[in-house]
């Protein structure tokens, strides 16, 4: 049982006023986003709706639109500027009412191609991350290793820190340097002014002359007819 003082009219009230007030909120901050595109845009029409929605792939992202804001200030594209300069003209209140794809159309950039420079923008972040906590923590791996390396069973170790101080050789096979040449080989011109070709070539070649199964019948000078003995060398007449 609700309480006595419990009046389902009065809450049903309040959230009809909020409603109505995030509404008008909504509106005013859509105008002003129009005005906005409009100092840029003399001529062209005003179809915000008409942006492909990306925001459910923006907030699927670990830490949500705001690390892909984060990520793409670090980008240096230019749709990424273009974007960037229209979102941060919107107040703090405006971009509460007002979606990713409303203010990606109102820079004139669109809701996919800022999607394709967002994906980009995190990529290139990411990768920057990773090598800066590589060299923010290498010292410490490194002083594990020298730690470990110094006690009796620190014998990989050991050979780890010799190798990258480059005072042991690193074996050859350790290393492998791989050259696909995809490009076929010009024939060689000798001397002579004959054209060199490789033996296999060679060999199929004299496979076709010497190989009777290989003759036309037409260039056999007889009158009858030929059965061919596979068991019994043939010999012709030139």
């Amino acid at each position: 049982m609700p309480p006595s003082k419990f009046k389902p009219e009065r809450l049903r009230a309040m959230r009809s006023a909020h409603d109505k007030t995030n509404a008008e909120l909504r509106k005013a901050a859509l105008e002003r986003l129009e005005n906005r595109w409009k100092l840029d845009n003399e001529e062209g029409d005003w179809e915000p709706s008409t942006e492909p929605v990306i925001t459910p792939m923006l907030r699927a992202v670990e830490g949500g639109v705001d690390h892909c804001i984060t990520a793409l200030r670090a980008h240096q594209d230019q749709d990424a500027l273009s974007f960037l300069s229209m979102y941060d003209k919107c107040s703090r209140q405006d971009r509460l009412h007002l979606s990713i794809e409303e203010i990606a159309h109102a820079s004139g950039v669109g809701s996919l191609r800022l999607q394709e420079v967002i994906q980009t923008a995190l990529f290139l972040y990411g990768d920057k991350q990773v090598q800066m906590m590589l060299a923010a923590g290498m010292p410490q791996v490194v002083q594990m290793s020298m730690k470990q390396a110094k006690t009796a069973k620190g014998f990989q170790d050991r050979e780890w820190m010799l190798k990258a101080g480059k005072i042991l050789p690193i074996p050859k096979g350790a290393q492998i340097a791989i050259q696909n040449n995809l490009t076929p080989p010009e024939p060689r011109q000798l001397e002579g002014g004959h054209t060199w070709k490789y033996p296999e070539d060679r060999l199929k070649e004299i496979v076709a002359v010497t190989n009777p199964r290989q003759l036309e019948a037409g260039r056999v000078s007889t009158g009858e007819p030929i059965h061919f003995d596979h068991n019994k060398p043939m010999v012709f007449e030139r």
